[in-house]
């Protein structure tokens, strides 16, 4: 594998211009690659690994950091310490300590997870490399290599990843992957510098201590049921100048928490209605309809 990481497989196309200069050819590739640099995005450039390479899938869009909800501080701090850690490298190498930096994002399904992954890398401009640790196919050596050769200005993203690996006492392997395997590639004497790894779980109590722990996973951040008066943002952002029925939502909420993802998935469906939305909101109709997997 190797360097074969880097890129797709390789393909070979012959161009004949009659009565030209290879100069002609060689300007028309250096155009192409100026033009595919500049091309505007929509947002990070999205890396699965395709087999032993690297394939980059296309772009996702650009997420604002505003956009992931909480009840506190908690997303702007994980903002900090990933901007810190990018402009660390002289701090790093002045302790002689690997420059390197792990993230545990862990709570249920449908809390922004996996949109507090795009939101960090659209704030540092960086792409994500997504890794399925899950597939069958894929091997110590392979991950190692994988993790060494992820395409430049990625962060790593591994998610999910107590869906492979639960507590070693008891616990299955359940891919191509073992879990000693797993640890030697996230801080091994080869594991790639100068990228963060971002893991995420939907139960953090089901991993071992092991593969969370300083030096692996640093910055552990928790994305929970969201309360009455975040939903309200949300619902104010769906239907901007209505803070009246913003208040009613507010109010038929109480004291109830829900994922965020539940809430939208209640405003996406009445959109169109407003008032709907904030006067017939039912608990049991939500959980059946709009429930995280």
């Amino acid at each position: 594998m190797g360097a074969s990481h880097n890129q797709r497989p390789l393909e070979v196309l012959n161009v004949t211009v009659l009565f030209g200069k290879v100069e002609t050819i060689l300007g028309w590739i250096a155009e192409g690659r100026t033009l595919s640099q500049t091309r505007d995005r929509i947002g990070p450039g999205l890396h699965i690994l395709k087999g032993d390479w690297w394939d980059h899938v296309g772009d996702v869009p650009r997420r604002s950091i505003n956009t992931v909800l909480v009840d506190d501080d908690r997303i702007e701090k994980v903002l900090d310490d990933m901007r810190w850690f990018y402009g660390a490298s002289d701090w790093y190498a002045e302790r002689g300590v690997p420059w390197r930096r792990g993230y545990l994002f862990y709570g249920p399904p449908g809390t922004g997870k996996s949109s507090l992954i795009r939101a960090l890398a659209s704030d540092q401009s960086l792409d994500i490399a997504s890794l399925d640790i899950g597939r069958a196919t894929l091997t110590d050596d392979d991950l190692r290599e994988a993790m060494m050769c992820a395409p430049k200005g990625s962060l790593i993203a591994i998610e999910d990843v107590d869906a492979v690996f639960t507590q070693r006492e008891g616990g299955e392997k359940r891919s191509g992957v073992s879990f000693s395997g797993l640890l030697n590639a996230i801080d091994g004497v080869a594991a790639q510098e100068g990228r963060a790894l971002v893991m995420t779980t939907n139960h953090k109590e089901k991993l071992d201590p092991a593969l969370i722990r300083p030096g692996r996973a640093d910055v552990h951040t928790e994305l929970g049921l969201v309360a009455a008066a975040i939903a309200r943002r949300l619902f104010e952002r769906f239907f901007p100048g209505e803070r009246d029925l913003a208040g009613v939502f507010e109010e038929r909420l109480g004291h109830q928490k829900h994922s965020p993802a539940q809430i939208q998935g209640w405003l996406l469906a009445n959109s169109a209605d407003p008032e709907t939305a904030a006067l017939a909101w039912e608990l049991d109709s939500l959980k059946q309809d709009f429930a995280a997997e």
